[in-house]
């Protein structure tokens, strides 16, 4: 295969259809694009507790708070920056409504957890009122959230 062609047994040369799209269209959505700078606005994976190791030792030793929506478990990290877990049980919801939960919480982490936050490993656990809960709803517990957890995690 050379130069998005193929050799076929009988000596024929057959083109690919990348190739070709690429050679006839000459339009860049055909190819892909190079990758741009990292976003000031996102949440990048160092940021994540991502690991169930991770995940169940904040859930284990972590000092907790109770909101209407959210539970929140906070301990303290030996990184340099803050690392945010978000766990959203099923409780009898279908995946759009859990996948809306997380996004919701996703981006009130970026914005609220992230910049206030010091070395803090901080797991936030939804409850079953946080599917029916408005963004600004979450929004304000998020908001208390970060007020309380650089607190508990320096008096430990």
């Amino acid at each position: 295969m050379d130069l998005g062609c193929v050799w076929l047994l009988n000596g024929d040369v057959k083109f690919l259809a990348v190739a070709e799209r690429k050679v006839v269209n000459g339009s860049q959505s055909s190819c892909r694009p190079n990758t741009l700078a990292r976003n000031l606005f996102d949440f990048p994976r160092s940021h994540r507790l991502t690991k169930k190791v991770d995940l169940e030792t904040v859930r284990r030793i972590g000092k907790r708070m109770q909101t209407e929506h959210l539970e929140a478990r906070a301990s303290a990290s030996l990184l340099l920056h803050p690392r945010v877990g978000i766990v959203v049980p099923k409780y009898k919801k279908n995946i759009v409504d859990r996948n809306l939960v997380k996004r919701r919480l996703r981006e009130l982490a970026r914005m609220h957890l992230l910049p206030a936050l010091g070395s803090i490993d901080l797991l936030l656990r939804a409850k079953p009122a946080a599917y029916d809960s408005s963004f600004a709803e979450l929004a304000s517990e998020v908001e208390s959230v970060a007020k309380w957890a650089p607190g508990v995690v320096s008096a430990q």
